[in-house]
């Protein structure tokens, strides 16, 4: 691995205000007013920025988007190895968190470029802190997907994780998309709807799933925080006795095993195997 040069020239991921523009940091204002080469999400939002808060870079500003961040990465990395002092700086929030910025941090490292960052709002991990749930252990999901199935499959893997999920999601998807999650994990599995933060109508809802299937009108951008799964009680034949139970009691063998392993956190399928063997052997 090459170490990083020494030509005075470096890489600033700069955070950008997600709603409050009194986020934006004195550092992260100097970083940009003494940049000589600052690459933008959207340089028309990034001027718009610079009005508001009176700021005068003195450096080209370029665009840097997804499409063209391959084409662009290795140039600004070599600028950088030059001496040049570059900032990357996203629409809102923290670059390369669902924004661009992997591939020029990714090249500029492998070039032994020097890289550091400006920390700032991140809505993710806004959304993290103000649930009230668990933060020791997470996982920063993304966006949530939009074709159903690809959706069903991703949350039907939330069943087992013990970490608290963090997920973006469109407002006009949402009421889908809890559905879904309520299928998958149960109603009363607790969630953190965050929406428009740091903004004037910021809003955190702190809900179950069977609570949130009811709401309506939720507008503006969306962080969904899902608490995880309690640590399992039990194995799969600690409860068979449970679904036998419920069974005599008239309901369906498999949806009595569903909803316990759902509960539990232990495969159904492992479950209804073990009532299978009990059945047998007795």
């Amino acid at each position: 691995m090459p170490r990083a040069q020494e030509s005075g020239g470096v890489l600033t991921l700069v955070a950008s205000p997600i709603g409050n523009d009194l986020d934006l940091s004195p550092r992260a204002r100097r970083e940009i007013e003494e940049a000589d080469l600052i690459a933008a999400e959207d340089t028309r939002r990034f001027w718009d920025l610079c009005r508001r808060e009176g700021l005068s870079p003195r450096g080209r500003v370029i665009s840097y988007y997804d499409q063209v961040e391959k084409d662009k990465a290795g140039k600004i990395a070599e600028e950088v190895l030059a001496g040049a002092r570059a900032v990357l700086i996203s629409d809102a929030g923290t670059p390369v968190i669902n924004d661009p910025g992997y591939v020029v941090v990714n090249e500029a490292a492998k070039r032994g470029a020097r890289v550091t960052a400006c920390p700032g709002p991140c809505a993710a991990l806004l959304a993290l802190i103000l649930s009230g749930f668990r933060a020791d252990r997470f996982c920063y999901e993304g966006f949530i997907p939009r074709k159903e199935g690809e959706r069903k499959r991703e949350f039907e893997r939330l069943r087992g994780e013990e970490r608290t999920s963090i997920y973006y999601e469109s407002a006009r998807r949402l009421e889908e998309s809890l559905k879904d999650m309520r299928e998958a994990l149960g109603p009363g599995r607790r969630i953190c709807i965050a929406r428009e933060l740091t903004k004037e109508h910021e809003e955190v809802l702190r809900l179950s799933l069977g609570e949130a299937c009811g709401l309506k009108g939720i507008m503006g951008e969306v962080a969904l925080v899902v608490e995880g799964r309690p640590p399992r009680k039990g194995r799969a034949a600690d409860f068979v006795q449970e679904a036998e139970k419920a069974a005599c009691g008239g309901e369906r063998l498999k949806d009595a095993v569903k909803e316990i392993a759902r509960r539990e956190g232990i495969p159904s399928r492992e479950l209804y195997e073990k009532v299978q063997e009990s059945r047998r052997g007795k």
